[in-house]
């Protein structure tokens, strides 16, 4: 399969990107989907408890399992997994569906792989033919980018190793008291200022410009022409948590050059560096050992302290930390320490990084560095020992603030006190736990001579974590599920629960042939998806096969949905709740009608047809208000 994907990426044509390079390499291949029965084999053989049980630290409660939820930050657990449904569902984010949405989401598959992965475990066999067209399709391209990246690095690492080229970037090294050893360690490479060392090792691996283009190695100009993306420039590897390496960060040389002094690959379909910290496929494990990691600016920083023992290490790809990326640490560690410089940029970057890790329930300290200095320069000058007081005397970030601040010339007078007591408050605003934030409160009250009750009057002005508590600030924002759910009418979702819950009401339901009156009345998606829905009712894997297939804010609703205790009452109750609903739709047409009346421009002929409407449905209405005949 190697060998004519290759060939296929030689014949590739000159447009740029990854949709054209599907096109290139998969051109003519076959759209058939993984059918229905096959999905249903798979769920019938799965247990939901055995695949989150992997990730999750499950307990019984019940018939049920329940733990904390590895989709948000939550300290009392709200994630329920069912094996009589075998699903999962969290009543904290609203996160839920069968094992394939987990896998989906938690491991980042696509359906195709997701159902690939778990028939595997189960040994259940997918015909090659039947598998998802689009899953093989991206689990190639993202096999191809891998091993493109692969031989780019040990073309870049042996530039500086052993060829002449390499110098500058050797000489570089050396200046910064790197040796060989580490670099061999963290594999860094050099990429040639000369164009044509870069076409020559891409002609003799047979790997075409639109491959290139979508690793991200070449770039794509506005001619059409391709280029190498980096040039001149000293090569760190940057890996995924498992190891590989998915993309290329590129130190400028030239200090005359007028180019960013660090380049980072593009975003690609196995690189997104929202996601992705630098150095942590190797300090993951001392990260959770420790339950705190170090954070350091840029990657030398980073290489040098590892080598010095100080392995619980990680680096942001620029300054900017993301929330996965603080749900990444949350994971690992409960404690974070910022490693940044001691002037306005580095206080800068620290400010916004508060704000991104604190909500997640981390605590943030700060290891201000002395003006001038990074960890590399602090360790080769004072040694490890120094570096490790450093980080065990780290402040809490908001003393740190209030330090910073004090330094100001004008801090001792009260209006700029004030000003800046409003600007602690957003930051204790940030801060998870209500415990956390009161404590806060009292320090800066404190510290800035100003009423605590000025502070916390200033802190709840603003909202946020500071009316929901605990759970409330660590919750995310409302799952797509959660709000599908909200938008639903009431009488609808309890006519769907009742269906869901009861074989002989789904049956009654289907057999509606009016299911048009749904499309006039708001909030009647989730049970039109169930009227019109095949599987057998009780039969909970044709019941996870139709979950499945369904948008996942709709598979997370009617998840959440069956979790709850089903609404009492038979067939008799539905048809009450459907002439609910008729008569929901008559109120929504007569309102409709009006407005449409009360419009300026009507001619009499459209306003008589109007009246004449109206007039029908509000007799339709009425009757529909009398009691229904008795069909004892």
């Amino acid at each position: 399969m190697g060998s004519q994907l290759s060939h296929s990426l030689i014949r590739a044509g000159s447009q740029s990107g990854i949709a054209e390079l599907r096109g290139a390499v998969f051109d003519g291949g076959k759209m058939a989907r993984i059918p229905e029965e096959i999905i249903e084999q798979v769920l019938a053989a799965t247990d939901i408890v055995d695949v989150v049980g992997r990730v999750v630290k499950l307990r019984r409660a019940g018939t049920n399992f329940v733990g904390l939820c590895p989709f948000h930050n939550e300290k009392t657990p709200s994630f329920n997994v069912s094996p009589s449904r075998n699903g999962y569902h969290c009543f904290g984010c609203g996160a839920g569906g069968t094992p394939i949405r987990f896998l989906m989401e938690h491991d980042g598959l696509t359906f195709g792989e997701a159902v690939k992965r778990l028939a595997d475990a189960a040994g259940i066999l997918i015909p090659e033919q039947e598998l998802d067209a689009e899953s093989e399709r991206n689990a190639r391209i993202r096999g191809a980018l891998v091993k493109v990246h692969q031989q780019a690095l040990e073309f870049y690492h042996g530039l500086l190793m052993k060829d002449a080229v390499g110098e500058p970037a050797r000489a570089y090294l050396k200046s910064r008291g790197i040796g060989a050893e580490v670099a061999r360690n963290w594999q860094l490479g050099y990429a040639p200022a000369r164009p044509d060392l870069m076409r020559k090792w891409a002609a003799e691996r047979k790997f075409t410009d639109n491959l290139l283009v979508a690793a991200g190695i070449y770039k794509r100009g506005e001619r059409g022409d391709v280029y190498a993306g980096f040039r001149d420039r000293l090569m760190f590897p940057i890996r995924n948590d498992h190891g590989d390496v998915v993309a290329f960060s590129g130190r400028l040389l030239d200090a005359n050059a007028k180019a960013a002094k660090y380049l980072n690959s593009p975003e690609t379909m196995i690189f997104s560096k929202s996601r992705i910290l630098f150095g942590f496929d190797k300090s993951k494990r001392a990260i959770a050992k420790a339950g705190r990691a170090v954070v350091c600016e840029g990657q030398i920083d980073l290489i040098m302290a590892f080598e010095a023992g100080f392995e619980n290490v990680v680096a942001a790809l620029g300054t900017a930390f993301t929330e996965q990326h603080a749900r990444l640490l949350k994971r690992h560690a409960d404690e974070v320490v910022l490693c940044y410089d001691s002037d306005t940029a580095g206080f800068k970057a620290a400010q916004r990084s508060f704000q991104i890790l604190a909500p997640s329930g981390l605590i943030v300290k700060m290891a201000a560095l002395p003006t001038g200095d990074d960890p590399d320069t602090l360790i080769r000058r004072d040694g490890a020992e120094a570096f490790a007081r450093l980080i065990e005397e780290a402040q809490d970030f908001t003393d740190y603030q209030i330090d910073h601040a004090a330094r100001q010339p004008d801090f001792q007078e009260l209006r700029v006190r004030v000003r800046f007591a409003e600007q602690m408050a957003v930051n204790i605003r940030a801060l998870e736990s209500p415990v956390a934030r009161s404590t806060a409160i009292q320090r800066v009250a404190l510290r800035l001579g100003i009423p605590e009750e000025d502070i916390r009057r200033q802190v709840a002005r603003g909202g946020g974590p500071t009316k929901g508590g605990a759970d409330a600030a660590a919750a995310p924002p409302q799952a797509a599920g959660d709000k599908l759910m909200s938008e639903q009418n009431r009488t609808a979702l309890t006519l769907c629960a009742q269906a869901l819950a009861q074989p002989e009401v789904m049956r009654w339901l289907r057999a509606k042939t009016d299911l048009q009156l749904l499309a006039d009345v708001n909030g009647t998606e989730l049970l039109t998806v169930v009227a019109r829905s095949r599987f057998e009712p009780g039969d909970m894997a044709g019941y996870g096969a139709f979950l499945a297939g369904l948008p996942p804010e709709q598979e997370q609703a009617l998840t959440q949905l069956s979790s709850r205790k089903a609404p009492p009452g038979g067939e008799e109750e539905a048809r009450q709740a459907w002439r609910a609903l008729e008569r929901e739709r008559l109120q929504h047409l007569i309102r409709s009608t009006q407005t449409q009346l009360k419009q300026p421009d009507l001619t009499p002929e459209k306003a008589a047809d109007l009246q004449r409407r109206l007039l029908g449905l509000r007799k339709e209405y009425l009757d529909h208000q009398r009691p229904p005949p008795d069909t004892a």
